[in-house]
């Protein structure tokens, strides 16, 4: 198998990489930041540029590509979001490749939880917008792509930076009416790496099977951590700009077509606190 993960050097990426059978090649692309995994070749793109996408896939020719590159903020992040991943379903496309694309429960308004996969995206944020529109462009470029809708990652081999964050009371309010199901890096990232190697194609939900709030959240893990809290409750009113209020996914789906267990939050939290027990 010939895996070729874009956005190497992210959260995600960076867990997929981790967790890939050793005996598959394995390619990563970065940009902003240098990869820190070692397993595979490393490649300096820019998902923006068509031609040197094009590039690296005719020359790896990968089997699977699993495209995490995203950007959340900035005067770029639509046509990194977008254009970017146009660029890479195109590339697929092209070799035949088996392509696995994240996308986000943020595409919706929030408004009418539970979403399954059939939910249209609705988004009423400049991120959201930018990711419903790489959803688009993914099925436009290629039908037989895969989209994966997930929500808040986490993960503490290393600390992902919201929980880092969160313990060290850089984030001082949390939101106590918006609603997510966080799920576990290594989770999520197994079952990209599940789904790579099975026939599956079209759009499927892999989230969390906890639905909590933001402040819920925070305080499971700082008991986890066994930290006091260093945040306050908060309403999302508070915060400027319009922001989805419940995006709980329907994962049914998923626990259907995939054997590796999706895990709640108290689930994974308890086996932190025996370790640091």
């Amino acid at each position: 198998m010939r895996l070729l993960v874009t956005g190497g050097s992210g959260y995600l990426g960076a867990s997929i990489l981790k967790r890939a059978p050793a005996t598959w090649q394995i390619a990563a692309t970065y940009f902003a930041h240098t990869l820190a995994q070692g397993n595979g070749a490393a490649f300096r793109v820019d998902i923006r540029d068509a031609s040197a996408v094009n590039h690296l896939v005719d020359e790896f020719r990968p089997d699977v590509v699993i495209h995490t590159a995203a950007q959340m903020t900035g005067d770029q992040m639509r046509s990194v979001n977008a254009d970017g991943a146009r660029n890479i379903a195109r590339a697929a496309a092209h070799v035949h490749a088996r392509l696995i694309h994240l996308s986000s429960d943020v595409i919706f308004d929030g408004e009418h939880a539970p979403y399954a996969e059939s939910a249209p995206p609705d988004p009423i944020s400049p991120y959201a917008a930018s990711k419903a529109q790489a959803e688009r462009a993914v099925t436009e470029e290629y039908s037989r792509a895969v989209i994966v809708r997930t929500s808040l990652i986490y993960g503490f081999d290393p600390l992902d930076p919201r929980t880092r964050q969160t313990l060290a009371g850089e984030m001082p309010r949390l939101f106590t009416d918006e609603y997510r199901c966080p799920i576990f890096v290594d989770d999520l990232a197994d079952a990209l790496l599940e789904l790579a190697k099975n026939k599956f194609a079209g759009t499927i939900n892999i989230a969390g099977p906890q639905r909590l709030s933001r402040y819920e959240f925070g305080l499971k893990l700082a008991n986890a951590f066994r930290v006091a809290p260093r945040f306050e409750p908060a309403l999302s009113a508070t915060y400027p700009g319009r922001r989805p209020r419940d995006c709980t996914l329907d994962i049914s789906l998923a626990q259907k077509v995939l054997h590796t267990r999706l895990r709640g939050v108290d689930e994974v939290t308890t086996n932190v606190k025996r370790i640091n027990e």
